[in-house]
């Protein structure tokens, strides 16, 4: 386990109690949990805190998780930085559209605890997800 504790994730959602929960959830299993509030910021920090993985919103202000995630790809500091896709939706071409641009993953939140998601964050940095 104190591999896992230099493991660092961005957590990038728009609800306070959605980062809040995951953050409590992540440092729990030793996780370094860096967040922002929206797409901007999500940019911002990515570059700045150089993250294991991303656990990116679909539905941001100023700008939407899709953009982001073109955005993070077409960078060169960011564009190997893994990306989960976070979204209430069940929406199909958006998330056709996230995997096209590069995503690695999606999580619906109505499907998932937050316990669940950090398993699925903890599988994918171990190497063991589909």
């Amino acid at each position: 386990m104190a591999a896992m504790a230099t493991k660092k994730v961005l957590v990038v959602d728009d609800e306070e109690s959605i980062r809040e929960i995951y953050r409590r959830e992540l440092q729990t299993r030793g996780y370094q949990v860096s967040s922002a509030s929206d797409g901007e910021e999500g940019l911002l920090k990515a570059g700045e805190d150089a993250p294991d993985i991303v656990l990116l919103d679909i539905m941001l202000p100023k700008m939407s998780g899709i953009d982001v995630l073109k955005a993070l790809k077409e960078n060169q500091l960011t564009k190997n930085i893994p990306v989960l896709l976070l979204t209430n939706l069940g929406e199909e071409t958006i998330i056709k559209e996230g995997f096209e641009l590069g995503a690695d993953g999606y999580l619906l939140k109505v499907s998932y605890t937050p316990a669940q998601v950090v398993d699925e964050v903890s599988k994918f940095l171990s190497g063991e997800s589909s």
